[in-house]
Order: C-alpha cells, then structure tokens, then sequence
C-alpha cells in the first residue's frame, strides 16, 4: 500500500504531498494541474520497487526506470531534462512510502538529463500496479497478437501505460470463471454487475477478442453458486461495441486474469474512468470501484467529472461497519505564481471549491434564471 507520495521539482509540480488513503484516491482539478502526472509517478515507483523484488541487477534497474520515464512521460526531445520543472532548475525527486514508512524514490539531477538515481528500501512492500488509460486498449489487443504491430511500434504511437496493459492482457492467462465467481464474492459481485449493465462480457479465447451477449445465472441445484449463460450466436468483434463498453470489458479481463485481485500490494490506478463512459453507468462503475477497494485494492483516480465525484460521495459507507475510506485530493493553480497546490480530505464538502462544482453551479443557475423568466 502506499501511504505517501512526494513530488519535488517535477513536470509542473515545485513540492506537492500527497498523503493516500488505504482504500480511494479520488485526485480532481481542471486539466494542466496534473492528475495523471501523479497517477504514472506513482505507478512508476511500484514498477521500479517490482525491478528489486526479481532480483533485476542494479544497473539494469536504473536503464528500465529511464526508459520507463521517457516512455510514460514522453518528454520533447526524449531527454529525461523535459520532466525537471523548468522553473526551479534545481533537481527532480519522486518518492513513495509505503504502510511501514520505508520510501523508494528516483531522482534525475538537472545539469545531468541522461541519468536517474534509484534509492530503494530492500524492504519495500508496494509492488508494480496495474494502470488504465483514458483509451480502451482492446481494438490493440488482435494487431499486437498477429505481429501486424510489434510491441516496438506501440510504444512509438502511445505511452508506456497502453503497452503495459495490453501486455498485461496478453501475457496472463485467464482464470477459472466458475472459480472465482464462487470463491470471491466481491469480485464476483463485480463480474456479474458489470455484465448486468452492458449485457454481457468481453471474451480472450485461442487467440480470439470477442464481446457475446448474455448473463450470470445460478445453479439450480447450488444456490449462490453462478454461472455465465451466453446467447448463441450473439459473439460481436471488440471493434463494432460502443467504447465505453470496452472500458467495462477491460475490467472483466482484468478481473478474469487476476490482475485485479484482493491484494494491497499492487494498486489500481485509472486516469478519467468517465471518458466515452455513458453517464447512466457511472454510478455502476463506482460501485464496482467501492467493492474492489472493499476487497483490498488500493484504488487512484484521477477525474474531473461532477457525475462520478457525486456518486462516491453517495455511495460510500463510512459506518462502522464498512468503513468505506475516500479521500479527495484537490489540485488548484496559484492565480499569480501558477504554483499547483494539492489539499485533501475525507469530506466531499472539499469538492465545493472546485471548478467542476462551480461549472455545474453556474448551469443550474442559468437553467433557474430562465425558467423565471418565463
């Protein structure tokens, strides 16, 4: 888990502190502030704490963190300099804690832009998470498998997050469905939700990506035991389902390989869950979102949609019983320096000084005004 996440003189951030919940990290601001600047640092540091735990030499650790800098980042001119914050000209630190406070962090000197520095607790206990970006990633999945694009190529069209996961799509097999439907009733309730709402689930077998039509059905001889019952003859290609759909796909594979599984050690990070998203599921996305945390996911969002930041504040529990932890994490720019600066807290109240509130203030009001005036 992580607890704590520094970032000195990088990209657009002088000195921002986050300190994370255990559970959701909901990091809002309007675009420029740099929210999904934090979700790949931090993203970042468990890949590089994942490096020491296999027993990857030193130096290869410093030559993947590099590459790993330029192909998140993508800084002009591929030099590590470009993520330096040009206006402090003084060297760039990204740091996290983990629960027990040991620290890994990856320094870049400014007046040396081709070399990183790797500072790692042998004790580290974050591993490398799993990242979804803005764009769906399926409609990739069958190029990359035919060879028609080498991974080579993809990372020349987009950042090292679309790589990462499709490879995470494609290099895990799938586990049992019957399985962990009935021995994980979180992440089954996930499966069966997200089916519920599109209709059916995305589909990796023998090579092929597919979406086919149909539901969870329980067994009539073992009650609260559930089965998929797919519609014969329903199978689409990934390509002709709407997109937003596919970002619900993404989820069910990740559910089905084991990459989102109950573990604290490795956290989901998503940049803009809302993005091509039909507003009439967002309240199921996070639902899904509360029960995978519920399940000991540690979950970052980085968001700037009014409709998803209200259902969190909903939906979440934070009796005794559930205890459900968010925490928002507000990014602002300084109107006369243009310095980010980052408070937080565990109340949607924080949320009201946004401009997403303001913007949806401001339509209200014009909607009262005019309907007065009629």
């Amino acid at each position: 888990m992580i607890s704590k996440l520094t970032l000195e003189n990088f990209s657009a951030f002088e000195e921002v502190v986050i300190n994370c919940s255990s559970q959701i990290n909901i990091i809002v601001g309007e675009n420029s502030c740099g929210k999904t600047q934090i979700l790949k640092a931090a993203y970042l540091l468990g890949k590089a704490s994942s490096l020491k735990s296999a027993e990857v030499s030193d130096s290869k650790i410093q030559a993947q963190i590099k590459s790993s800098l330029l192909g998140l980042f993508k800084p002009r001119s591929r030099r590590l300099g470009g993520i330096v914050n040009r206006d402090t000209k003084k060297d760039c630190r990204i740091a996290i804690e983990d629960a027990y406070g040991l620290t890994n962090e990856i320094k870049v000197d400014s007046n040396k832009s081709t070399e990183t520095v790797n500072v790692l607790d042998e004790n580290f206990d974050v591993e490398a998470g799993v990242f979804i970006p803005t764009k769906e990633v399926l409609t990739l999945l069958p190029a990359l498998e035919s060879k028609t694009v080498n991974e080579k190529q993809l990372r020349e069209l987009f950042d090292e997050t679309v790589v990462d996961l499709c490879l995470a799509f494609l290099n895990n097999d799938t586990l049992e469905e019957k399985e962990l439907l009935n021995r994980d009733q979180r992440l089954g309730g996930v499966l069966k939700q997200l089916c519920e709402n599109i209709e059916g689930q995305y589909r990796y077998k023998d090579k092929d990506h597919y979406f086919v039509a149909g539901n969870y059905q329980e067994y009539t001889d073992k009650p609260n035991e559930f089965w998929f019952k797919a519609i014969p003859g329903s199978e689409l290609s990934t390509t002709m389902t709407a997109e937003g759909y596919r970002k619900i796909g993404m989820i069910q594979q990740l559910i089905l390989n084991g990459k989102i599984n109950n573990s604290a050690k490795s956290p989901l990070f998503w940049d803009e869950p809302e993005s091509n998203l039909n507003p009439k599921l967002m309240k199921m996305i996070v639902k899904s979102l509360l029960e995978i945390s519920r399940n000991g996911k540690q979950i970052f969002i980085a968001t700037h949609d009014y409709a998803l930041l209200k259902w969190f504040d909903l939906l979440g529990k934070k009796d005794d019983k559930i205890g459900d932890s968010i925490r928002y994490h507000l990014l602002t720019k300084d109107p006369e320096t243009q310095k980010v600066i980052c408070e937080y807290s565990d109340d949607y109240s924080l949320i009201s000084k946004s401009s997403i509130s303001d913007a949806y203030a401001e339509i209200y009001d014009e909607d009262v005004e005019r309907a007065l005036a009629i």
